[in-house]
């Protein structure tokens, strides 16, 4: 699970000379804790920042909502949740106007169901449904994970325009499994092959034992995505050629109406 955060955590990126850079750095350190409880002594070494000042941000920050203490232990509070569903594109603004075709996709193959965009390297998820299928994705709505370690990144990426490419190719892909393909070459070449197939295919990249499939979703008649949708299943299934039509036609569905 702790796969999909291997990402370098933004507390280390800002500057802590600043009152504001060790507040982020305080709140970026909850990155990757799947919503656990930590304490003022891991949230220090994780900002890299002493006890003594992490543990006088954390107050001020509980104070205020950003942070909900237990006794000892913090996480992120509900001011966060509440500020981000203002970020446009990703607050579900009524039912997001994708979940019905989402939905249909999901009643279709019972597969997991994901709606994703890319964010500089990343994929950024904006929807899952759970599936029935065996394998246990430790994904979630807000997560994110390394765009070429997932179908839907490639989906993405297949359909970008050279620049936008290129630009993620040249970063260092984060080996999250032994399946993982890193190599900028071999992934190249198989953009090319999903941008002539017309849907992206990932096994293993992101998590052991998964599947996942992947359509692009355009934008306007552009013949560039700007998100895709993905099915998931455990790699011992089956995947009908059905599934794969309808999940092309769910992604085509979501362009046209949404």
């Amino acid at each position: 699970m702790a796969a999909l955060s291997a990402k370098t955590p933004l507390a280390i990126q800002g500057d802590l000379s600043t009152s504001v850079g060790k507040a982020v750095a305080v709140l970026n350190a909850f990155q990757g804790s799947g919503g656990a409880l930590l304490g003022a002594s891991q949230v220090a070494e994780r900002a890299h920042l002493a006890k003594s000042t992490a543990h006088r941000i954390l107050n001020v920050l509980a104070e205020n909502g950003y942070i909900e203490r237990t006794g000892d232990r913090y996480r992120l509070g509900r001011v966060i949740f509440e500020l981000s569903q203002l970020v446009p594109g990703c607050r579900p603004r009524k039912p997001t106007p994708a979940m019905p075709f989402l939905m249909d996709l999901y009643e279709f193959t019972h597969a997991t169901v994901h709606l994703s965009i890319l964010d500089g390297t990343d994929v950024l998820y904006l929807q899952k449904i759970y599936g029935w299928h065996t394998i246990a994705l430790p994904t979630r709505v807000g997560g994110r994970a390394p765009a070429l370690c997932t179908s839907l990144g490639k989906a993405i990426l297949a359909f970008s325009d050279a620049a936008t490419r290129n630009a993620v190719l040249a970063v260092p892909v984060p080996r999250l499994t032994p399946r993982t393909v890193v190599n900028p070459q071999h992934l190249a070449a198989a953009l090319d092959r999903f941008q002539a197939s017309g849907y992206a295919e990932d096994s293993e990249g992101a998590v052991l034992g998964a599947r996942c499939l992947a359509a692009p979703v355009f934008a306007n008649d552009s013949g560039f995505a700007t998100a895709a949708v993905s099915i998931s299943y455990a790699t011992g299934e089956s995947v009908p050629q059905s599934a794969v039509t309808r999940l092309r036609r769910t992604a085509d569905a979501i362009a046209a109406h949404c």
